[in-house]
């Protein structure tokens, strides 16, 4: 996947390519962007911005997205009946990243980015989470196990504070019942000695969930995806008003849409860049899932990275084989 990683930086960068050009002169000497057919890392670097900023860059990144889908829709009955325990136990969560990047598209269509946006962050970190408990201690998967009943034994007696009073309370039989054994240690164990509830089932930072997953199948590209939209998405979850209008390009100084032209360019090169992280984090549950020797695993991942080799192409993201090697030195 480091493939993926050098084309989503280049993806990326084209939604920047205004305010950089517009700060600081094209550089002398071929560095990131390197040579292509002969041109300056500048000329490549604008002839990408030109083609991920339109309709058809759009939509190249758009069938790569709708190839993942399709490949985990024919691997996903094959995952509900995995001989791998970890595998099948997990299958609600590949049928939610399915969902996720079906979502993804429907947003994307209808223009809605900052939805997409929060979307994706949940396909990340579904697929995050999905990868890394393929590979944690037993203890952690346990405990990610547990977490869920832990989950469904609260939804029977629930309330909210505010100033020290409750404010609203919403509770089977007034909360006079008994829940399950197994339910019961669960929500035990995920209360605090204070009476409080826990409300992660890990410490271990979602970063470095995405840390483990890499140590296992080589550079993921998991890394730019979350760099590129988990803080963003967060800040639209949460009610900002950066999270309201970031992506619209407001506060991308030098870049900043201020026609109908320079907006759709925008939005085509963002859409373009969530298909494009989308669809990489989830080769990269495929190539776990082919690691582990999942059945069906190494056909999906291996059609996964053809059709991503063929939209990074499509898309004019891909140089060739001159400037990996310019871009190794650099």
């Amino acid at each position: 996947m480091a493939r993926f990683i050098s084309v989503a930086r280049r993806a990326w960068a084209a939604k920047r390519q205004h305010a950089y050009s517009r700060h600081r002169p094209p550089p002398e000497k071929t560095s990131y962007f390197a040579l292509h057919n002969g041109q300056t890392a500048h000329s490549v670097h604008k002839d990408m911005v030109e083609k991920v900023q339109t309709t058809e860059g759009e939509a190249t990144l758009a069938n790569f997205l709708d190839h993942q889908i399709h490949c985990f829709i024919q691997l996903a009955p094959m995952v509900r009946e995995s001989t791998l325990p970890r595998v099948s136990h997990l299958y609600a969560l590949l049928s939610a990243v399915i969902e996720d990047a079906i979502s993804v598209r429907l947003l994307g269509d209808s223009a809605r980015l900052n939805q997409a946006y929060i979307i994706s962050r949940a396909l990340l970190e579904r697929v995050t989470n999905f990868c890394f408990l393929q590979l944690c201690t037993d203890t952690e998967f346990d405990n990610y196990i547990d977490y869920t009943l832990n989950k469904v034994g609260r939804r029977f007696d629930r309330s909210i504070e505010a100033e020290g009073h409750t404010r609203a309370r919403i509770a089977l039989k007034d909360g006079l019942f008994d829940l399950p054994p197994e339910i019961a240690a669960a929500v035990a164990k995920f209360t605090s000695e204070r009476g409080r509830e826990k409300t992660r089932w890990t410490n271990v930072s979602l970063p470095d969930r995405a840390a483990v997953v890499e140590a296992k199948i080589g550079r993921t590209g998991l890394f730019m995806s979350l760099l590129s939209i988990y803080a963003d998405a967060s800040e639209a979850l949460h009610g900002t008003l950066y999270g309201a209008v970031f992506h619209l390009g407001a506060y991308d100084v030098g870049a900043i849409p201020r026609d109908q032209e320079s907006l759709d360019r925008h939005r085509h090169s963002t859409l373009a860049c969530l298909y494009l992280m989308a669809g990489g984090a989830m080769d990269t549950l495929l190539s776990v899932l082919q690691a582990l020797g999942q059945s069906g695993a190494q056909q999906a991942a291996a059609s996964s990275t053809a059709a991503f080799r063929l939209a990074a192409t499509a898309a004019d993201l891909t140089v060739r084989s001159q400037e990996s090697s310019v871009e190794n030195n650099v």
